[in-house]
């Protein structure tokens, strides 16, 4: 905070109720929990002493005041400026992002693998967010049009809190994770019967499925709680600021938001690597580490952390007035933009009536480029939406890492170019005074480089040598038939079903120490399971008593690698800081373009669309083609469970085609959008 005097104003409508210099109290910038003596307003007409306090009790109350029902204190109004407000919603915005498009995202292989979920279930989970959010956007927006937005914004920070908490209940509700078979139980045995192969009723093996339907209602909660932040947020700020500042408050709050999944992808990537699920068992109880397929990491704590930090800024915010002190000013001060033939002005009690609640969704409708730049905005958040769901998987599957270590590579890769996206469009709109055709043009642009640069998600990877998946059994070439993990070598040895991998001394990847062929079990290494005799690991040594069969050890092969991955993550972070940077362009542009009296409901109207063409059906989508890439499924003893590996390269074209036909689109739609412009002042003027 700048240090210095701060003159402390509350203006009012009504001429008889406004301060005079006099009145106004002067506070030192290091003593803001103090309040000097001074003449008391004459609005206040109750005083309450609380030691060096004077506390006011309000019976006609400041519309333009700060506080909490008639409880509006003096101190509390050196926080009713735009700055303050822009900082907690900015907190607000990280919690809500970090959440939904940070930590949800970063568990979505976790979730799958604790409570065998498939990915088209997972997909489902993560948009059944945004189909609320587009379900009740229009309806939250329209009545905040002339209703108090912070009171709206702060009580949806209370029902995300509520979300997030019920997100974390299906840990607490099952038995502890169950990663697999007891030692012994792992390795080739000929006595094994087959009750053993599927046994339903051992510890762990109820179905974890059913929990699909909590996570599905944490994310209602979490729809219903975010749906007024961004559009009555980016309002509210538009509104009450300068209009040259309007795009650096908009491009500060979008930075903060779009940085966020950052913090959801590093701290989530931390938890899951380091901290086991279950934090009840002893570490020295955990016979697998992170490096193994089956770790389940701590996905859930990161959501008890984040919702408290929502639910602490519920009530900052609810105290803002419904109009800062000086918005009626900047408000006369803008230029409009306005689309001819899509001025709007509202009849008496608009805001608290339905009755044209249908002609002002038409006039939004008719306004043809406010239409188009919601197509626009819909197809790049398709690809978002798809990215964003499976960036983790993706990232995982072609370069062989580990949950949490994909996890952490998303997030720095977010940090800065999330940072520099957002800010840099904010800053070229102020900088070159940027219009709405200006605003426009950028976009193409910026959108038309990043184009070109899609090709990095060609850069593909092999798959990780596994046998009977992707190498043959016998010679190890490239497998041309279909995959059995079946062969002669395990064929007695009545393996079950459960995935818990070995590599062997080949370096080939092994659904189990069972299906390698494995017949004796050695002493641990390094918290690893080791196994000996493997009848499928057929060494080049021999000696007189015959072939020496290999070893493998628990775990994944650590020796595969992939030379595009830093290409990979460069030219990636080029495109994401290029799409990211239309962000605040996008907004402004919608704001200038439609009537003052429809900012608000403008953009719900734009969030319903482009979540209801993009966001929701995104992650669908793509999960159903990610489903069929999948080469390698668990089978659960009543049908298909987790997906264990995928086909890189046909993951790597889906991807491709998604962003590829959506930016096209986009640029359509921008352009369309560009050529149907036509403001009312200039036509006015011909």
């Amino acid at each position: 905070m700048a240090s210095g005097n701060v003159n402390l104003a509350f203006d009012r409508q009504d001429s008889e109720m406004q301060l005079t210099k006099a009145e106004m109290r002067v506070m030192s910038d290091s003593d803001y929990g103090s309040v000097t003596s001074g003449p008391v307003p004459e609005r206040f007409n109750s005083v309450e002493k609380k030691g060096d306090d004077e506390v006011f009790w309000e019976d006609d109350r400041d519309p333009e005041s700060c506080g909490w029902c008639r409880f509006r204190p003096r101190w509390l109004q050196t926080l009713n400026r735009p700055s303050v407000f822009l900082v907690f919603l900015c907190v607000f915005a990280m919690a809500q992002s970090a959440t939904i498009s940070g930590l949800v995202l970063v568990s979505i292989t976790t979730l799958e693998r604790r409570f065998n979920l498939p990915s088209t279930r997972t997909g489902t989970i993560s948009s059944c967010f945004d189909f609320v959010v587009m379900a009740v956007i229009v309806f939250v927006t329209y009545g905040g049009e002339k209703g108090n937005k912070p009171v709206f914004i702060g009580t949806g920070a209370f029902i995300f809190a509520l979300g997030s908490y019920v997100f974390t209940l299906p840990h607490f509700l099952t038995d502890s994770y169950q990663y697999g078979g007891t030692p012994g139980d792992n390795f080739c045995s000929v006595n094994r019967t087959e009750n053993e192969l599927c046994d339903v009723n051992r510890p762990g093996s109820e179905t974890l499925s059913q929990y699909f339907w909590v996570f599905i209602g944490a994310q209602i909660l979490h729809g219903l709680g975010a749906a007024p932040l961004y559009a009555l947020g980016q309002t509210f700020l538009y509104e009450n600021v300068k209009p040259k500042q309007s795009s650096v408050y908009i491009g500060i709050f979008q930075a903060a938001a779009t940085f966020s999944p950052a913090i959801g992808f590093l701290g989530g990537g931390v938890l899951l690597d380091n901290l086991y699920t279950d934090l009840s068992v002893p570490a020295e109880e955990v016979e697998i580490d992170n490096l193994s397929p089956l770790w389940v990491g701590n996905w859930w704590i990161g959501f008890l952390i984040l919702g408290t930090i929502a639910l602490l800024t519920c009530f900052p915010l609810i105290a803002y007035p419904k109009n800062l002190p000086g918005a009626k000013a900047f408000r006369s001060q803008r230029k409009s933009s306005t689309q001819k033939g899509a001025e709007f002005t509202p009849s008496a009690g608009f805001g608290g009536s339905l009755k044209d609640f249908p002609r002002a969704i038409f006039t939004l409708l008719k306004n043809w480029p406010f239409s188009f730049i919601n197509l626009a905005v819909a197809s790049e958040n398709f690809i978002v939406a798809c990215v964003s769901v499976f960036g983790p998987k993706y990232v995982e599957s072609q370069f062989n890492l580990t949950s949490g270590d994909a996890a952490i590579l998303v997030g720095v890769v977010i940090i800065p170019a999330g940072l520099f996206g957002c800010l840099f469009g904010g800053w070229v709109i102020k900088k070159f005074h940027l219009e709405f055709k200006g605003q426009i043009r950028f976009c193409l642009i910026v959108l038309f480089s990043s184009l070109l640069l899609a090709f990095a998600f060609l850069l593909t990877c092999d798959n990780v040598p596994f046998a009977g998946i992707t190498r043959d059994y016998t010679d190890w070439g490239e497998i041309d038939k279909p995959q059995n993990l079946t062969s002669t070598c395990n064929l007695d040895c009545s393996c079950s079903n459960d995935f818990d991998p070995v590599c062997g001394s080949n370096d080939i990847l092994y659904y189990s120490a069972c299906h390698a062929g494995c017949t004796t079990e050695l002493d641990m290494e390094d918290g690893k399971r080791r196994y000996s005799d493997c009848l499928c690991i057929i060494t080049s040594n021999t000696t007189s008593k015959g072939i020496v069969y290999g070893t493998a050890k628990e775990g994944r092969c650590e020796k595969i690698g992939c030379v595009f991955r830093p290409y990979f993550f460069v030219i990636v972070a080029l495109i994401l800081g290029l799409s990211l940077s239309i962000t605040v362009p996008t907004i402004t542009a919608v704001l200038e373009v439609v009537a003052p009296a429809q900012r608000s409901t403008a953009m719900g109207l734009q969030s319903l669309l482009y979540r209801g063409l993009g966001t929701v059906p995104g992650p669908i989508v793509f999960g159903a083609l990610i489903d069929k890439s999948c080469i390698l499924w668990e089978r659960e003893c009543d049908g298909l469970g987790t997906c264990w590996m995928y086909r890189n390269l046909d993951f790597a074209l889906y991807t491709f085609g998604i962003v590829v036909i959506c930016r096209i689109l986009s640029l359509l739609f921008f352009s369309a959008s560009l050529c149907l412009h036509r403001p009312a002042e200039e036509e006015a003027r011909k």
